[in-house]
């Protein structure tokens, strides 16, 4: 029953991937030819040229955006460019160039455990919050719940959500405990196929990856350089695309089940059931497609650390 338990929960983390998300798409360039909505508008364009040793972070002329973010992909820079760029510093970071190692879990020798929490965001989900059609899509009591526990965290933010949300983003980015790292730009697929997410051209990866890095430096002087891939879908193609940003991949091995859990007891017993020492545990800080993290978040920590387990950060566990 508990292998069963455990891929239901699996499949809650993986479609929140498509989530009220467009249907599948071949390649991404069907979201970019899309006609202009009723809920979409012009961006203002900062300047039609990218500065030098910045690529991604300036809107290309006549770009849309909906719910407060860009419409669209990040904008198409050659790997061999992002590659040229100053080499990336803080937790997680790699030579660019260096194919990043997938981690899974820190060492399994002392009785540590980081939670850490996704924002999943697409240009569908975007519309949905311009239109009013949907529920918030952040989730602000996850963060009081874990500053009055005193619980460290990784927010895993794709670049949409903090242009969506910069309000929350700056919160989280304000405490020391909190840590900051990348769940891509347009949380589109590496690998296809990948639940209903498009897919991003294998030459667009790296321009994708490190736009979602600049994303977070506007929020943060001090963000990390981890990344986790949109729906756990990756192959060694894209380990390879994305080598030039200087990342380390992390994904899992405690899944939730709040993704889309309705049971918050249910949510309380995935996640304790499954941990071990140097267990990383994925949740989610997505209101509209995870309500009841936030309820589950006291219940979880305190039977952690019941069992004697010492929540850290992710960069603290992996050391």
């Amino acid at each position: 029953m508990l292998g069963i338990a455990r891929s239901l929960a699996v499949a809650g983390v993986l479609i929140m991937a498509v989530a009220g998300c467009r249907s599948p798409s071949p390649a991404r360039s069907a979201t970019a030819s899309r006609p202009a909505t009723a809920t979409a508008t012009t961006a203002p364009v900062e300047s039609a040229t990218i500065p030098d040793g910045v690529i991604g972070v300036v809107a290309p002329p006549g770009a849309r955006t909906a719910g407060g973010a860009e419409l669209g992909p990040a904008v198409a820079v050659s790997p061999a460019r992002i590659q040229a760029l100053a080499q990336p510093s803080g937790p997680g970071a790699v030579p660019r160039g260096t194919v990043p190692a997938m981690i899974f879990h820190g060492p399994r020798n002392a009785k540590r455990i980081a939670l850490t929490f996704d924002s999943n965001m697409t240009d569908s989900m975007l519309r949905k919050i311009a239109a009013g059609t949907t529920g918030t899509y952040a989730n602000s009591r996850v963060v009081d719940e874990l500053q009055q526990l005193k619980v460290p965290a990784t927010f895993f933010l794709a670049g949409k959500w903090m242009e969506a949300y910069p309000q929350l983003t700056r919160r989280i980015a304000a405490d020391p405990s909190f840590e900051l790292a990348s769940h891509s730009w347009a949380h589109e697929g590496f690998r296809a196929p990948c639940y209903g997410l498009g897919t991003i051209p294998r030459g667009d990866m790296a321009a994708d990856v490190e736009r979602s890095f600049e994303i977070l430096r506007r929020f943060t002087p001090h963000p990390t350089r981890y990344f986790r891939f949109p729906g756990g879908c990756y192959d060694a193609a894209a380990l390879r695309a994305i080598a030039p940003t200087g990342c380390t991949a992390v994904e899992y091995d405690d899944v939730s089940g709040d993704a889309f859990g309705t049971s918050t007891p249910s949510i309380v017993a995935h996640t304790v059931s499954q941990a071990r020492p140097g267990t990383i545990v994925v949740l989610h800080i997505t209101q509209a497609n995870a309500p009841r993290t936030g309820d589950a978040l006291p219940q979880i920590a305190r039977e952690l650390r019941a069992r004697g387990y010492q929540l850290v950060s992710l960069s603290s566990l992996l050391g």
